[in-house]
């Protein structure tokens, strides 16, 4: 690194000069209002050019706190394995093998370590929309539907869609998915059929976008859909979110970005049974990999804790 000659740096050199001129060190400093301990140490260190009279680094060499070998390794490790599950997995790897430190200093050795690559991202202005956070599993279900990516259909499907039908439990984050062939209010109301005794518990409110598998358009028709009035049979509510406003359902929203990333971009079915054998154990999987927002639980996990917290 290039060394700058400052101003201070030249007035350093005036005083040791003046210093070994007289070889006089308290001369010096009344002589430029200095101490005389100070024009010791700039003549001790003065070799005869002025860059050696620059300010060196205080940072410490080390410090008692640092993460160790056995502790960076382990970090390598578990980040390898698990990294495509998301940091908050590896750092519940990490606890379970013994890490004491904080999420946080695990996050500055993976960036020190340069083990995140990640693509820069367009930013976007973020909605001002707050709604109140569930307070037990049940009390709101968001239901969505996604098409399953043409990327990863290896097989002939004959000009077929396939889609995926996802329920996220807004308390608890645990899912139910299923893959179905067909988009209508047939397969989601079927959906619903398998809903609560797939989730493990009693749904109080349910809430879906305008989608015609969902609903009818008001605007033609204020008659109910097999599926409406299958929550009416199940005795569950039933929410409509605002057109055009996707973050309103954005947990099934982000939970679809996360299919993408972690199951359909990673694969390519050669036939329809193999991608159904791979979705129903990604669908099993997901419900046992930590989040952070659920301070490092399991979905399973937080369902499990709220009924033996309230069964006591």
């Amino acid at each position: 690194m290039k060394t700058i000659i400052t101003e201070e740096m030249r007035f350093r050199q005036r005083v040791v000069k003046y210093a070994i001129k007289h070889n006089n060190n308290a001369k010096a400093a009344r002589r430029y209002h200095t101490s005389r301990q100070q024009v010791w140490r700039w003549r001790k260190k003065y070799d005869g050019t002025i860059k050696s009279l620059a300010n060196k680094s205080r940072r410490p060499h080390s410090h008692p706190n640092q993460h160790t070998q056995e502790e960076l390794g382990l970090i390598r490790y578990k980040h390898r394995y698990h990294r495509h599950e998301g940091l908050a997995q590896v750092y519940r790897k990490l606890r379970d093998a013994g890490y004491t430190r904080t999420y946080d200093s695990m996050c500055r050795q993976i960036r020190k370590m340069k083990l995140n690559t990640p693509k820069k991202r367009k930013s976007y202005p973020k909605s001002k929309y707050r709604k109140n956070p569930a307070t037990y599993p049940g009390e709101r279900v968001q239901i969505d539907v996604k098409y399953v990516p043409n990327e990863c259909i290896g097989f002939a499907s004959y000009h077929s869609r396939y889609y995926q039908i996802t329920a996220i439990d807004e308390y608890s984050r645990k899912r139910y998915l299923e893959l179905v062939n067909e988009l209508s209010t047939y397969s989601t109301s079927n959906f619903l059929k398998r809903l609560e005794d797939k989730l493990g518990f009693k749904v109080k409110l349910v809430q879906t976008d305008n989608g015609i598998e969902f609903v009818n358009d008001q605007d033609i028709t204020n008659k109910k859909t097999r599926f409406e009035k299958y929550l009416e049979k199940l005795d569950i509510k039933h929410k409509r979110t605002r057109p055009y406003s996707p973050w309103q359902n954005g947990i099934v929203e982000r939970s679809h970005r996360i299919d993408n990333e972690l199951f359909y971009s990673r694969r390519r079915f050669k036939s329809y049974k193999q991608m159904e054998k791979s979705f129903i154990r990604y669908s099993k999987r997901y419900n046992n990999i930590a989040r952070k927002i659920l301070n490092y639980k399991t979905p399973n996990e937080i369902v499990g804790e709220y009924f033996s917290k309230n069964a006591a």
